[in-house]
This record gives C-alpha cells, structure tokens and sequence, in this order.
C-alpha cells in the first residue's frame, strides 16, 4: 500500500511539472515576436543603432570608423595640444582656420588608443598601426554600417533565454556598449526579449515611445539615413555654432533667395538650376520658381547635435529635400547648406 500511495505521489508531481513546463512554453511562445535572435534583420538594426560612432573626432583620425581615446595629443600646425574633450577639437579647427593660405598639418603624438566600432579598445603605437585599422574604415561621406539618427533611452531591461526556451537571466542595459555586447553575445543557443515599452530618441530630439518588435524595427529602417551623419572630413561645417534657429529663421523669411550653387552627390548642379528661387513662409510651406517651373513643398527648423538643420521636403524634387546642415551665413546675404555630399548655397534676393 505504501508503494502505492509513492507511486501516485510520484506521478502527481510528474504531472504537475509537465503542466508547468507547459505552461511556461506557452508564455515564452507567446512572446517570440519580441525576441532577438541571431542574424534575424530586427537584430542588425539594433546593433547598427548601438555601435559605436567614430565621426566626432574625423578632424584627429579622418577615419569614421574608430575613436581616438581621450586624452591625446596633438601637434597642429606645429603647436602642442593636449584634447582632454570633444569640446577641445575646436582648438584645433581654430589654428587650421587661422590662416587661408597655409598648409594645414596634424601629428599625433603616439603612442595613443583607439576605439573599434564595437567599443574594443586597441594600444597603437604609430601611424602603421593606425592605418592597419583606418583602412578598413568607409571613405569621405561613404555609407556605413552604423544608424546614427536614432538612439536608445535607457535603462533597457532584456531577458536572455536558452535553447530550450527558459530564462536564464535579466539583464538591466546602462548604455550603448552593453546593449551592443549584449546583442554580440547570441548565438544559436540563446535568444534576446526586449521588455518593452522602450523609448527611441530621433535625431530632432524627437522621443517615440516603443510597445512591440515590429515598430522597433520600422521605425529604425525609417531613420536610416534620415538625417546627416556627418561622416566627412569636413571640420568647417560646423561652422555656424554661434547661429540661432530664430535668427536663421527670421532670415530665411525676409526675402527671397536664389540658388547661387548646388551639388547633387558630389556633382555640381548649377546650370540646371539656374534662376531658381526659394520663398519661405511662416506657415511651414516653401515655393521654389523661375521663369519656367513653380512648385510648392514643406520646411522646418531646428536642431541636432547643436547643429541647426533646415529640413526641406518636395515630392517631386529629390535634390532639394534634405535634412539640411546649415554650415555657414555670410553677412547675412548667404546661407550655406550641406547634406553629406550634397551642397546649397543660397543668396538673398530682395529686389
């Protein structure tokens, strides 16, 4: 009798395990939709939004791939300098712009260290090393891997589960190395639960609040390239920190203004767009003209990594729309633009 009473003991908690297994099965497949795994195309986007930027310090290492790790450094233009922050690359801008007719020169004093896109760290000690890496890098305004237009807020709380679906750990994500290291570190063994909501920070500052994996995912693929990355070499566009969102705008508005030159991709563009105007207005709308063509689109202003940009939208008109840079005003008679490789120049015309 007593081995009876064992048995059924026995089988009763048999089957309450295998009931409660189920029923974990049954919650985790009901959220495989929120899961990363690996190489899904969900997964590539968060780990292209995380990976590391390597652009701000281009006017060091022209090399958008890598970051020098501060401090560092310097000769310019045969003057010491010691770059303790990002702020202080603007001393450097300020001794290549002293001058219009010099020869612009930067040494670095070695050894220094370097960081790779996915946040690992490498002792350099001369230029050989260093070009070992900058090589791999994509060129002067090239398309690369990584999405800079959107971030994450954090904290980020995930879920690591094995291969037989149970969870073996939450992890709490402080920034974007950890998220990135988090996301390097699946394998056919492992999935990721995102435990949403989660918010998404835009390039314009914009905060869109995430509830599940397919928005993530649509809303990164929509801010690809939406803004300009700043991938470039181009340590004169920004020229215009002292510039404000109200002054440029009340400027914007005043008169009309006449393309004095435009590139398309690297391309100029004059002769094809010669004699057009643009019209601002306060109502968000912007007409373009000549003697020829009249078409209408839409305008905004603001700001993004203190940086102001003039986003300008045509249907019709590609070479136009962009999420402009304003570079530079000249006596307030000349507005400078640039996206990436594509350059406005814009002169006033109050006649």
């Amino acid at each position: 009798m007593k081995l009876n009473i064992s048995l059924v003991f026995l089988i009763v908690c048999f089957s309450c395990f295998i009931s409660c297994q189920s029923e974990i099965s049954e919650i985790i497949q009901s959220n495989q939709g929120e899961v990363l795994s690996q190489n899904s195309a969900v997964t590539l986007l968060v780990k292209n939004t995380v990976t590391k930027d390597g652009s701000k310090d281009n006017i060091i290492d022209n090399a958008s791939c890598i970051s020098v790790q501060l401090p560092v450094t310097v000769i310019v233009n045969g003057n010491e300098i010691k770059i303790n922050t990002e702020e202080d690359y603007e001393a450097i801008e300020a001794i290549f712009d002293a001058f219009d007719n010099d020869d612009d020169n930067l040494q670095i004093v070695f050894p220094i260290e370097i960081i790779l896109s996915d946040f690992a760290k490498v002792s350099i000690a001369n230029y050989d090393d260093l070009n070992t890496y900058t090589l791999f890098c994509s060129g002067n305004n090239e398309k690369d891997d990584d999405i800079e237009c959107i971030d994450f807020k954090y904290p980020i709380n995930l879920s690591v589960f094995n291969s037989e679906n149970q969870i073996t750990q939450t992890v709490t994500i402080a920034n974007d190395e950890q998220f990135y290291n988090a996301i390097a570190a699946i394998d056919d063994s492992q999935i990721i639960e995102i435990q949403f909501p989660i918010t998404t920070i835009l390039f314009d500052g914009t905060e869109k609040i995430i509830n599940d994996m397919v928005t993530l995912q649509n809303t990164m693929e929509k801010a690809d390239n939406m803004c300009d990355e700043d991938d470039d070499n181009d340590y004169n566009d920004d020229d215009c920190l002292d510039c404000t969102i109200d002054e440029t705008s009340t400027l914007l508005k005043t008169c009309r203004w006449k393309i004095n030159e435009i590139k398309t991709n690297g391309i100029e563009n004059n002769e094809q767009y010669k004699d057009y105007e643009f019209t601002f207005s306060d109502n968000g709308k912007v007409k373009v003209e000549n003697d020829d063509n009249e078409f209408e689109g839409s305008w905004s202003i603001f700001t993004f990594n203190s940086q102001i940009v003039v986003q300008i939208n045509f249907t019709d008109h590609p070479d136009f729309s962009f999420n402009w840079i304003l570079s530079e005003i000249e006596d307030d008679n000349e507005i400078n633009l640039q996206f990436e490789n594509n350059e406005l120049e814009l002169e006033k015309d109050c006649d």
